[in-house]
């Protein structure tokens, strides 16, 4: 019975030792997952804020791109207006291959079918120059009519008319330049708005990175303290179904050791009647309780 004893106090003092690992682990769980929850809410709420940012961009954003889109129709309708301008009267036009139709945009198709079409209107040609000029345009015209069926581009509405005269030309670049100047400046206000915004985006980002790194880790922190407390309980169970082991042991152990005094006791009251002594009257009652006759 002292080997039963000495295991079970071994048993009881692991016992108290987990109990106090678990708790003192349930207690740094609980902490992890505050810092969890913590840093999770400042991500999303920096996440939020950039996000707000981002969106007040977009309508600038937007903004700066048809600027764009504009400036770059202005620029080419001057250039093909400062082309005109500085065609010489007389001068021969160019027949495209078949190749140098194929590769051209349906745009710079639009270009030199108007550049065909002010030497038409223009210049003065013989009838072998007109046919072919006739037949230059009529074939370009084919080719724009196939693109704008394949909807590869659409028609650009700068192109406009052809001016009249090198005058009116020289009005309309001179006017062109003016209105891409103003648009190039507001295109540049525009930016900046952008990029002060974005000095207040950059900044959020690394603290929403920040506060999700943390999240990640504290995170990773709670799953491994979990499998920790999970296994000291396992562990703890299995304590528990050894101690319970132990204390049925100890019980068998003490009844039987009960047992066996209550033997001895009998076997000596039974050599006492049986040597003609005479029994007390509490001896002969425990002999009758376990079936033996006192006398």
């Amino acid at each position: 019975m002292t080997n039963s004893n000495d295991q079970l106090k071994l048993y009881y003092d692991q016992q108290r030792e987990l109990i106090d690992q678990i708790k003192t682990m349930r207690k740094e769980l609980d902490q992890e997952q505050k810092l969890t929850t913590r840093y999770r809410k400042q991500r999303d709420r920096y996440k939020a804020e950039r996000q707000s940012l981002l969106q007040k961009t977009t309508p600038d954003v937007e903004g700066r791109d048809s600027k764009k889109d504009l400036l770059e129709g202005l620029k080419k309708r001057r250039d093909f207006l400062r082309r005109q301008a500085q065609r010489k009267e007389g001068a021969p036009f160019k027949l495209l291959t078949n190749i140098e139709l194929e590769k051209l945009t349906i745009v710079e198709l639009k270009f030199h079918l108007y550049e065909l079409e002010f030497k038409q209107q223009t210049s003065s040609l013989d009838r072998e120059e007109e046919g072919l000029l006739i037949d230059e345009i009529r074939r370009i015209e084919e080719r724009v009519v196939l693109l704008e069926k394949r909807n590869e581009a659409i028609v650009a509405n700068y192109l406009g008319d052809i001016p009249k005269s090198k005058e009116r030309i020289q009005e309309e670049i001179s006017s062109i330049e003016q209105k891409i100047s103003e648009e190039e400046n507001l295109r540049k206000d525009v930016q900046t708005k952008i990029q002060k915004l974005y000095t207040r985006i950059g900044p959020l980002k690394e603290e929403e990175d920040k506060a999700h790194q943390e999240f990640v880790d504290h995170l990773q922190r709670v799953e491994e303290l979990k499998e920790v407390v999970q296994a000291k309980q396992e562990e703890l169970d299995s304590l528990k179904a050894k101690i319970s082991q132990v204390k049925k042991k100890l019980k068998i152990e003490s009844q039987q050791e009960t047992f066996g005094k209550i033997e001895e006791r009998i076997q000596g009251l039974l050599k006492k009647r049986d040597g003609d002594q005479v029994l007390s009257p509490e001896e002969q009652e425990f002999l009758m309780s376990y079936g033996h006759v006192p006398f």
